[in-house]
């Protein structure tokens, strides 16, 4: 590769990061875009012929080589229900799950402290970027912002222009080092509530034994949006999922673990991190509000930038009904 992503790939590699401080070389000017909605269906309809797997209800026959996520979904409150009853990625869709994971901790769950990338986790991040960069969802979003924004982004400029939308440390005000990586994908603590965590998968790993040997999650029951903001417990389709937990995060400075509360979150269920990141990319270039439908369910996908507007500060989807 040439132009601007070698240069940060030597400083990510040698000093961590100070260098994704820096400013980006090649990203251009974020000109927002008017866009039609069935990007996010193709996106999706990609993904799910790549690392994606297909969400089910529970009690519906998977195929283990496509792979599954069972989502039960409950009349009332569990703490202990486990909200994907049944999750099965194939091992030739694992990479990237595997790669996203160990970037999980990276960050610092307290978002007002500064971050101290190690050159070993700036090498995880380059990883995951070089695995996803060229992946199945990530080439619809390229094409699509390649034809929309009239530009072509070499391999080099596209990379990069991931890493400074998902994975560029940001401030707000008090908060430092804020990324849209971690606060969609990992997750952060606001005072005594959870801040983003918007994957499934992450939700997954803390809801059980699997990440970090214990059920972190206190599942709270189901929510869903309504138009005019209500809040109700409508029907839904597995892909996308609203709900209240109590997660117990970690905090890996401190080695304890903080009981942050979530009154009401929701994900898209069954994408993969590519299909995640490449969803928000698209979504990112995008003017006013935005409704779309993937898989019949009616959705708004909320957006919020850093105070530069240079990067993703959130994202996520709002179940507005079955289309």
């Amino acid at each position: 590769m040439s132009g601007a992503l070698p240069d940060r790939r030597s400083f990510l590699l040698g000093i961590g990061a100070g260098a994704a401080l820096l400013p980006l070389a090649s990203g251009g000017a974020l000109r927002a875009l008017a866009t039609g909605p069935e990007v996010y269906q193709r996106i999706w309809d990609a993904d799910q012929a790549g690392r994606g797997i297909p969400a089910l209800a529970a009690g519906s026959p998977g195929d283990e080589r496509q792979g599954y996520v069972k989502v039960d979904v409950p009349a009332g409150r569990d703490p202990e229900h486990r909200l994907f009853a049944e999750v099965h990625i194939p091992d030739h869709k694992r990479l990237s799950y595997d790669l996203c994971r160990a970037l999980f901790d990276n960050y610092r769950l307290d978002q007002t402290k500064v971050e101290e990338t190690t050159p070993a986790e700036a090498r995880e991040t380059l990883a995951l970027l070089d695995a996803i960069a060229g992946s199945a969802p990530m080439r619809v979003a390229r094409d699509h912002l390649e034809r929309e924004r009239s530009q072509r982004y070499a391999d080099a400029a596209w990379q990069e222009l991931i890493f400074n939308v998902w994975f560029r440390p940001f401030d707000d005000g008090r908060n430092r080092d804020l990324s849209g990586f971690e606060h969609v994908v990992v997750g952060e603590q606001k005072a005594g509530r959870v801040n983003g965590y918007h994957f499934w998968y992450k939700y997954h790993l803390d809801d059980g034994p699997v990440f970090l040997g214990s059920d972190d999650i206190d599942f709270d029951g189901m929510r869903h949006d309504r138009p005019s903001g209500g809040v109700s417990a409508g029907p839904q389709v597995p892909e996308i999922v609203t709900l209240a937990y109590r997660w117990h995060a970690q905090d890996f400075d401190a080695g304890v673990k903080r009981a942050l509360y979530k009154p009401i979150g929701g994900f898209f269920v069954g994408c993969s991190i590519e299909g995640l990141l490449a969803l928000g990319l698209v979504r990112f270039f995008e003017r006013g509000e935005v409704e779309t439908v993937i898989n019949r369910a009616r959705l708004r996908i909320d957006l919020h930038r850093s105070p530069d507007r240079r990067s993703l500060r959130s994202y996520f989807p709002r179940f507005l009904g079955l289309a």
